[in-house]
C-alpha cells in the first residue's frame, strides 16, 4: 500500500483496530428481530438470527456502535437502514468469535445509507436487489462478496476500501452504479460486471488484488481515471463491442496482463499509461480493440495480437519493451502513427502468422462459425480479408535512431534487425498439415514518417498518478 493510500485510512480503521470490542465482548442489548416503526440505537449490540426492518420501519446505528454477529445472522431490509459512523467514531459489524455471518440484504423498494463504518467477515456483506443505497468513508473486508448488486440494483459508492474479499463488487442483471474515490486491495477480484450491469468505474485504485476488474458481455459503459497497480491482470474483457471505453487510466507493474481482451472483443482502448509487467494489451481469440493514443513501456509485450487480430493501432507510444507488437495467427492490424522507441524488438511476428498457409487452408470460415456461435460483438470480423498480402503494414510510423540507420543503409525491402520477421523465420511446418513448408509473412515499414500526422502519445495528461483523482 502506498504511503498517501495508507495515510488516507489509517484514520478510519484505528477505531476498528484499537478502540472496538473484541469478538469475545461480553452482550449486547438485542437488536429487535423486527423494525416496524423508528428505531434508533446505539452502543454494544448483538445481532442474533435474522432481524428484518419492515416496510414501514427505519433502523438507525449511531456512531461509535458494536454489532456482535452471531453466526448465520443476518438484517433483511424492506424498509430504511441508516448506519451512522464517522471517521473517528465508527460503526463495527463483525462476526463473534470470528465467525462468518450472513450479511445486510436490501430487497425492492428499500433504501440504505451507510457511513464511517466496518462491514467484517461477512458471506455477503450488502446484498442489493432493486433497492438505492449509497455507502461511504467504509471498509468491507473478509467477505465471500462485499457487494452484490444482484438485480436492478441503483447504488453509490464513494470512498470504500474492499479488502480481502473473494470479490469486492459483483454487479449483474442491469443495476447501477457509481463506484468512485473506493480502493481494492488484496481480492480475487476486485469489480466483476455481468448481464447488462453498467457501473460507472471512475478514479479509483486496485491494488494487488489478483483481478482488478473484470467485464463479461456488453458494456456500453466507462472505465475512466482509475489506477491499476500489481495486480495479475489489472482488467479483462471478454466479448465486448465498441462501446466499451478504457481511458485515462494508469497501468503500473501489472504482473500478468495490464488488459485482456477475450472472445471476440472489440473495446476502444484510449489515452492510457501502462507501464511494466509482462503484456500491456493481450488480445486473443479473435478480439481486436481500437488501441488509441497510450503509453506503453518496459514490458515483454506491449501488444500482444493473436488470431485473426485486425485492431486499429494508431498515434501510440511503444518505448523500452522486448517486444513492441507480437503478430501471430493471421492478424492484420491496422499499425498508423505510432512511435516505436528503443524496443528490442519493435515488432515481431510469430510462426503461425502466415498468409502462405492462409492462401492454402484458410482460417476464415472457421473463425466466423466460431464468432456465430459465441455470438460475437465485433462486427469487423466480417470485413477481413480472403486476400492475404504476405507482409504486415507498418509503413507511416515514426521509428527510432537505431531502426532509421538501418533502413537507411539497407533500404525498403531488408532484414531490420529490430524488426522479427520472414528474414528471420522463414519456413514452418504445421502439425496436420503434412509436410508441406510455408512461408512467413515480413513486416512492411517503408514509407514511414518523419512527423507525425496527428498527436501521438498521451492527451491532456502527463501519465502521472498525481493527476488523477484515485486514493
Amino acid at each position: 500500500m502506498t504511503g498517501r493510500l495508507a495515510a488516507a485510512f489509517i484514520s478510519l480503521i484505528a477505531v476498528a483496530l484499537f478502540c472496538g470490542v473484541d469478538s469475545n465482548a461480553a452482550a449486547g442489548t438485542p437488536i429487535p428481530g423486527k423494525v416496524q416503526g423508528s428505531v434508533r440505537m446505539s452502543g454494544n449490540m448483538d445481532l442474533a438470527g435474522t432481524v428484518t426492518v419492515e416496510k414501514e420501519g427505519i433502523l438507525i446505528i449511531e456512531k461509535g456502535s458494536r454489532i456482535n454477529a452471531g453466526k448465520d445472522s443476518a438484517i433483511i431490509v424492506f424498509g430504511k437502514l441508516q448506519i451512522l459512523g464517522t471517521g473517528k467514531e465508527r460503526v463495527i459489524i463483525k462476526g463473534r468469535e470470528n465467525t462468518q455471518w450472513e450479511g445486510i440484504s436490501f430487497y425492492s423498494g428499500s433504501t440504505g445509507e451507510i457511513t464511517g463504518s466496518d462491514i467484517l467477515d461477512a458471506k455477503t456483506a450488502l446484498s442489493i436487489l432493486a433497492a438505492r443505497v449509497s455507502v461511504e468513508s467504509s471498509l468491507i473486508k473478509g467477505s465471500k462478496t462485499g457487494a452484490h448488486l444482484v438485480r436492478e440494483a441503483v447504488s453509490e459508492f464513494k470512498g470504500v476500501m474492499f479488502e480481502s474479499n473473494q470479490v469486492g463488487i459483483a454487479a449483474e442483471m442491469k443495476s447501477i452504479s457509481l463506484i468512485t474515490g473506493c480502493t481494492f486491495i488484496n481480492n480475487k477480484v476486485g469489480i466483476g460486471v455481468a448481464s447488462g450491469a453498467l457501473p460507472q468505474i471512475i478514479n479509483n485504485r486496485f491494488q494487488e488484488n489478483k483481478l482488478g476488474i473484470k467485464v463479461l458481455q456488453r458494456f456500453p459503459g466507462i472505465i475512466r481515471g482509475n489506477v491499476l497497480v500489481k495486480n495479475d491482470v489489472g482488467l479483462r474483457l471478454y466479448q465486448n463491442g465498441p462501446d466499451t471505453i478504457v481511458e485515462k487510466n494508469l497501468f503500473l507493474e501489472n504482473r500478468q496482463s495490464a488488459v485482456v481482451a477475450e472472445s471476440f472483443s472489440s473495446p476502444k482502448i484510449m489515452n492510457n499509461r501502462i507501464k511494466g509487467g509482462r503484456f500491456g494489451i493481450f488480445a486473443s481469440q479473435f478480439s481486436s480493440p481500437v488501441i488509441r493514443n497510450n503509453s506503453f513501456s518496459r514490458m515483454e509485450e506491449a501488444i500482444h495480437l493473436n488470431k485473426k487480430n485486425i485492431s486499429v493501432i494508431r498515434d501510440n507510444v511503444l518505448s523500452g519493451s522486448d517486444v513492441g507488437i507480437f503478430c501471430d495467427f493471421s492478424s492484420y492490424p491496422e499499425i498508423k502513427n505510432n512511435f516505436f522507441d528503443r524496443n528490442s524488438k519493435h515488432i515481431k511476428l510469430g510462426r503461425f502468422q502466415s498468409s502462405h498457409w492462409e492462401a492454402s487452408a484458410g482460417s476464415k470460415k472457421y473463425i466466423m462459425a466460431n464468432a456465430s456461435r459465441v455470438g460475437s460483438r465485433n462486427p469487423r470480423l466480417a470485413e477481413s480479408s480472403d486476400d492475404f498480402p504476405e507482409t504486415v503494414d507498418a509503413t507511416g510510423n515514426l521509428w527510432d535512431k537505431k531502426t532509421l540507420r538501418e533502413i537507411d543503409q539497407k533500404g525498403p525491402d531488408a532484414d531490420i534487425s529490430t524488426l522479427f520477421d520472414g528474414y528471420d523465420l522463414k519456413e514452418v511446418e504445421y502439425e496436420g498439415f503434412g509436410d508441406k513448408k510455408y512461408r512467413i509473412d515480413r513486416i512492411r515499414y517503408v514509407p514511414m514518417l518523419s512527423d507525425p500526422e496527428e498527436k501521438i502519445g498521451l492527451l491532456d495528461w502527463n501519465g502521472k498518478e498525481d493527476e488523477l483523482k484515485a486514493p
